[in-house]
């Protein structure tokens, strides 16, 4: 805890002297970071959208969207949606970013605060609705929880006159 609470300057120095170095430079970082925003964004919607669906697709087995022939419809309406909320995020990102006098503003703010927090309060929902779904599947049928591994047994030894057994 010690070295951790010793840290704590150290590390404020350096995001005070990185922070200061890109408002300087602005407008060459700008393009930089709205392109790593798409991308974020991108990898975390895409994350959220198949936890979405499987915790649907646990909840609602017999829902239309959930059956494989409509699979393909759902692949290409969910790549439709994380696409367009990344460019959003991106280009609010982009345009937060368009004059480092006005930073800190609200737009940058607030994606920010949102860029965080979604991804913590998914994963909590996630995690409670998983555990939720495998326990009530338990309790109805009997089966183990999805989430638990499988258990596997070894092999069986070859027969002995197997002509492929090495002795």
């Amino acid at each position: 805890m010690i070295p951790a609470i010793g840290a704590v300057t150290p590390v404020g120095l350096i995001a005070v002297n990185i922070s200061i170095f890109i408002a300087k430079h602005l407008a060459e970082f700008r393009w930089t970071i709205a392109i790593l925003a798409f991308v974020s964004g991108l990898m975390l919607n895409s994350w959220a959208g198949l936890n979405i669906f499987r915790v649907f697709a646990q909840r609602r087995p017999d829902h239309p969207l959930v059956h494989e022939r409509n699979q393909e419809m759902v692949l290409v309406g969910g790549m439709a949606v994380v696409i367009i909320a990344a460019f959003l995020t991106a280009l609010f990102c982009y345009e937060g970013l368009g004059n480092e006098a006005d930073l800190p503003n609200g737009l940058t703010f607030i994606t920010g605060v949102v860029a965080v927090l979604v991804p913590v309060l998914l994963q909590a929902f996630f995690r409670r609705g998983v555990r939720r779904s495998a326990a009530g599947r338990q309790q109805v049928t009997g089966l183990p929880p999805a989430s638990s591994p499988p258990q596997s047994t070894s092999p069986a030894p070859p027969p002995l006159n197997d002509p492929l057994r090495r002795v």
